[in-house]
């Protein structure tokens, strides 16, 4: 598969004239890149030196590239089902198809498969593999049997590749509690009453699947800054990320588990703040997450009501032409995620043209400021949504908060940088946007404390700081204040800095 797809239509370009409030390096940096758009050696060189912000839209197990999968099952000695291309446990038995993992180091044309199959490379239909996107889903199970074990290294990996293209914040999303929670709701079972349920639940051992699920992330961090270096002379680049977590909810499992996972998720999101939301994960065409959906969203409105200080982010409208019967494209995901899940974010949001009402609604998530996570390499490659089917400048002509993220940037074989790329070359989008959506993509992350900026979406910097220079401490004391007891605002100033940095060379 060609790494940039073409034929994307662009909208008609706007002179670009100096808006109030921007700095002539700011105007320089916009004119630079309007230079470049058409010069891939200079655009690429621009993009990658770009301040980027936050990814809010990261799944652990899709962000780690099939390489290291088969590394890690190397190193366990596990093996590789030479026909599905399965890592399983061994024993391995050549006989039966069970081939010792360490053959995809040793026979090249053996590795090339395992890792076309861990991923989209390559894609090509076939009788028994004939659609791209079933490719991309089925992935994920191919590799399942060695996350667990491996926490520790996947964060390196995608911190250090956060790092190294200019992110200083990434949200990612996992199962702390590594399945206890599905196995805690299929012993409890389904019962209509929520606030019984969740009794329950406490009571029949949720306590431990949160402390479990902490130790997970405790170890895992640990492992992770070793890899890294964090505690030496010469850390890694990416030690300077800010990492936080979604605990995620397999929504395509039944009704009671995916009740358990969601109380474990607003648990642990209570008890430990590096996990900061949750979110339903899993393609929303399977059974589960169709008929349930509306259930599903009762579910969070009552534990809204319950957490109230959790923060919700969901995929929703996650759906193409063809894909569901009309009925279901037209059933008001994404308007449903907000009014009734309480959703503070929509994940990839493609079928907004064919909800109800879609004017009014991206109407609506403009005026709530709703941010659209949008993945827009992976919906152009897995969704073949270019041109005017693709999303993007819909939100964006609607006065909708967006910011670039990777979704499963391993399965699509990619990084943040080339999802900048896109949005230049395919739709057109000015340096002023890009800025903005790297903004928004701080100003939308679930951290603590109150923003730098003194209303979303309007990036002036609150009276304690408005009349500061930028640098790396501000001058005075009310700034200095306001930044201590602000997580949120401590990154945003520090990417302001390098903002500041990048465009003093142009």
């Amino acid at each position: 598969m060609a790494a940039f797809t073409a034929g994307a239509q662009s909208p008609p370009k706007a002179p670009i004239a100096r808006p109030p409030g921007a700095s002539a390096a700011e105007e320089r940096t916009a004119k630079y890149l309007a230079s470049v758009r058409e010069r891939p050696l200079e655009l690429m060189g621009f993009l990658e030196r770009m301040p980027k912000g936050g990814d809010l839209h990261n799944h652990l197990t899709g962000a780690v590239y099939a390489e290291s999968y088969i590394n890690y099952a190397v190193g366990d000695g596990d093996c590789i089902d030479r026909v599905t291309f399965k890592i399983l446990p061994p024993p391995c038995d050549p006989a039966r198809g069970l081939l010792p993992a360490s053959q995809a180091i040793s026979d090249f044309v053996f590795r090339n498969l395992v890792i076309d199959a861990l991923s989209i490379r390559n894609f090509h239909p076939t009788a028994e593999d004939r659609d791209v996107r079933l490719h991309f889903f089925a992935a994920f199970g191919k590799f399942d049997f060695v996350t667990n074990k491996h926490w520790g290294e996947m964060l390196a990996e995608v911190t250090h590749r956060a790092g190294a293209q200019n992110e200083v914040y990434l949200e990612t999303m996992l199962t702390p509690d590594q399945g206890e929670a599905v196995q805690l709701g299929k012993h409890v079972g389904w019962n209509d009453d929520f606030a019984a349920m969740r009794s329950q639940l406490l009571a029949g051992g949720m306590a431990k699947v949160v402390a479990d699920g902490r130790k997970n992330l405790d170890d895992a961090e640990a492992k992770m800054r070793q890899v890294l270096g964090c505690d030496g002379a010469q850390p890694d680049v990416g030690c300077g990320v800010t990492l936080r977590y979604l605990n995620q909810v397999l929504r395509a499992f039944p009704k009671e588990q995916v009740f358990a996972q969601m109380v474990a998720g607003f648990e642990i999101a209570s008890a430990d703040p590096r996990v900061v939301g949750i979110n339903l994960v899993q393609s929303q065409d399977e059974f589960n997450a169709l008929n349930d959906f509306d259930l599903q969203m009762r579910m969070l409105d009552y534990l809204h009501g319950v957490y109230p200080k959790v923060h919700i982010t969901l995929h929703a409208g996650e759906l193409t032409p063809g894909e569901v019967k009309p009925e279901e494209l037209y059933a008001s995901h994404i308007r449903k995620s907000i009014e009734v899940g309480h959703a503070e974010r929509i994940g990839h949001g493609l079928d907004v043209i064919y909800e109800q009402d879609p004017v009014g609604l991206v109407a609506l998530m403009a005026r709530k400021h709703i941010l659209v996570e949008d993945c827009l390499y992976s919906h152009e490659l897995v969704r073949d949504m270019k041109g005017s089917e693709n999303v993007l400048p819909t939100y964006l002509r609607g006065g909708v908060p967006v910011s670039l993220a990777t979704d499963d940037e391993a399965i699509v074989r990619s990084e943040l940088t080339w999802y900048f790329r896109r949005a230049v070359e395919g739709y057109d989008v000015d340096y002023r946007t890009l800025k903005r959506m790297v903004r928004d993509s701080l100003e939308h992350a679930f951290l603590a404390g109150a923003s730098l900026w003194a209303a979303p979406e309007d990036f002036r910097m609150v009276g304690a700081c408005a009349n500061e220079k930028l640098g790396d401490k501000p001058a005075g004391a009310p700034c200095r204040e306001f930044l201590a007891g602000s997580e949120k605002a401590r990154l945003q100033w520090k990417e302001e800095n390098e903002f500041a940095r990048f465009e003093s060379k142009f």
